[in-house]
């Protein structure tokens, strides 16, 4: 999925917070899931361009975690569902 560009016009003050945003949803957009072995942890790696997720084989849900089924909207505009793992905060 492409990046979201940084604001470029308006006010200033308001431009500088729109883009701190854009700069923390960016990463997002750009998830990569790796499966690992089954014996290693569950490890989540962030960066300024992507976040990374290396999930081990056939662990089933890591501890602390969910798995559950949303509603998304696809890219065509079709609705459908998702698997997701969840955390509590």
């Amino acid at each position: 999925m492409a990046n979201i560009a940084k604001v470029t016009q308006g006010a200033l003050a308001k431009n500088k917070k729109l883009n701190e945003i854009i700069e923390r949803l960016n990463p997002l957009l750009n998830i990569e899931v790796n499966e690992v072995e089954e014996d290693e942890p569950l490890e989540i790696e962030y960066s300024d361009n992507n976040v990374v997720l290396r999930v081990p084989a056939n662990g089933g849900v890591p501890e602390g975690f969910a798995e559950e089924t949303l509603d998304v909207v696809n890219s065509d505009n079709t609705a459908g569902q998702r698997v997701f793992l969840t955390k509590a905060v």
